[in-house]
């Protein structure tokens, strides 16, 4: 279906259904946060997802530097993701991994 297009070319994905699954939920977060915080802006959600595209263009790297590393400083996304991962409900922001 064309809805799956849009993972065809994700390396690694394979669970296409879980995927759509969790971008459903991401996408109704989205617009009741678009709608709760900016009630005077009815075509924001709209006009985000227009932006989505473009934001694939954009390599992990630049949007890791852009939105992480004030919060988990030189630390790898992927390590992150791993000990959040194994640590459950354990984990603690600031990050501050293990050298």
């Amino acid at each position: 279906s064309d809805s799956n297009s849009s993972f065809t070319d994700a390396c690694g994905l394979s669970d296409l259904a879980h995927i759509e699954s969790l971008q459903e939920k991401s996408q109704c977060a989205l617009e009741e946060y678009c709608r709760t915080q900016y009630p005077n802006q009815p075509t924001r959600f709209g006009k985000l997802l227009l932006r989505l595209p473009s934001l694939r263009t954009v390599s992990s790297t630049v949007i890791e530097q852009l939105f992480f590393v004030r919060l988990v400083g030189k630390t790898p996304i992927e390590t992150l993701i791993r000990d959040m991962l194994l640590s459950g409900s354990t984990f603690n922001w600031p990050y501050m991994g293990t050298m």
